[in-house]
């Protein structure tokens, strides 16, 4: 798990995050494309970010290839990917910059810091 948070670190020193207040203000933007990596049963559990496309982390390097439904998507919108706290949007951004979708970044501490900044949540 320690390599995990200095992924997140090292994303983050890359300019690829943004903070859950930097989010907030971009949720609803039709530049950008919010994309909930977790299980589905973390989403029921937890609620998801309103409007947010579901990915999940398991289906992405499919996903970010040319032909994959991020990598199409890419084309138009930023993406903005969120987990539970960060740890796989985080690889999820370095696996997408690697694909050469240089507009991915993610949420900082997941939908934890989101929630902690009083985003919205739906069930």
């Amino acid at each position: 798990n320690m390599h995990q948070g200095l992924h997140q670190e090292e994303v983050a020193r890359r300019g690829w995050s943004v903070t859950a207040e930097q989010a907030r203000t971009l949720i609803g933007s039709p530049g950008v494309a919010l994309i909930d990596l977790r299980e589905r049963t973390e989403r029921v559990r937890h609620g998801s970010i309103p409007g947010a496309l579901h990915a999940p982390y398991p289906d992405l390097q499919e996903n970010i290839q040319p032909g994959g439904i991020l990598h199409e998507l890419a084309d138009a919108k930023r993406l903005l990917f969120y987990c539970a706290f960060g740890e796989r949007s985080a690889m999820a951004v370095q696996a997408a910059q690697d694909a050469g979708i240089s507009t991915a970044c993610h949420i900082h501490g997941g939908i934890a810091a989101w929630k902690k900044a009083e985003g919205p949540v739906s069930a």
